[in-house]
């Protein structure tokens, strides 16, 4: 056995026994007795955009117009950002099955919003790329959220979705700069570990849009790949300043 695979077998056992030990309550609230309790799982909604409230999507920084339509379903903050954070964290296994059907219906709801185009290759749903931590300890969480996505979007245009996980980040700390830095450094922060077919319609997800700048990276990345970039989605987005938090009702 190599010690990849014991670190990640050492993990997964952690995270049962975190599991079994503690008592289960709703990672948004802290109330009830189930992994998400039904005011906080109202929080994440049907799809909606949100690129004009972030930073980098909207910027001239990246562009004059950049146009990238961007879902999510949720605001990132609050109950939300709790649940989150303990997902992507991993300390609450549990949730990975409730935020699986949380993507999986948006899925469904999102298939009738894209501009698909009618014919060549089927859309590829591509995860934004993950830190060599998260591929050691297998906490693939904007892989499992595209898996879950293509499920509903499959379901809901009747055809064939594909999730492929063919982002990587480059060596350094490039991804952390902002976009005229990357820009003056004269390479994306991102790269694309295999080919992709001509004109491939692709949507990017990830766990959490903030900035936009792991968007744009991906972006440019499967441009430059050759792959039609038709939109993204994340789980949640951060709200701009001033707007309230949701609280569960």
């Amino acid at each position: 056995m190599s010690l990849q695979t014991m670190v990640r077998s050492a993990v997964a056992l952690g995270r049962d026994l975190v599991g079994l030990i503690l008592p289960l309550t709703c990672a948004g609230c802290g109330h009830g007795d189930r992994s998400l309790c039904p005011a906080c799982a109202a929080l994440f909604a049907d799809p909606y955009r949100c690129e004009e409230d972030t930073v980098v999507l909207g910027a001239q920084d990246v562009a004059p117009a950049l146009g990238l339509p961007t879902w999510t379903t949720a605001s990132y903050a609050g109950p939300v950002r709790h649940v989150v954070l303990a997902w992507k964290s991993g300390v609450r296994p549990d949730l990975a099955a409730v935020l699986a059907q949380v993507g999986e219906r948006a899925g469904r709801r999102l298939a009738g919003q894209l501009a698909l185009p009618g014919d060549g290759p089927g859309l590829l749903v591509v995860p934004a790329p993950s830190g060599w931590r998260r591929r050691m300890t297998r906490r693939l969480v904007a892989a499992d959220l595209a898996v879950a996505l293509t499920r509903g979007l499959a379901a809901g245009t009747g055809t064939g979705v594909r999730a492929v996980d063919v982002l990587r980040r480059r060596g350094g700390s490039g991804h952390r700069l902002g976009a005229a830095a990357r820009a003056r450094r004269g390479r994306s922060p991102v790269r694309v570990a295999s080919a992709l077919p001509a004109a491939t319609p692709v949507l990017i997800v990830d766990d959490v849009v903030t900035t936009g700048s792991t968007i744009h990276a991906s972006r440019t990345a499967l441009a430059g790949a050759g792959a039609e970039v038709i939109g993204a989605f994340a789980l949640a987005a951060t709200p701009p300043p001033g707007r309230p938090t949701p609280r569960p009702e």
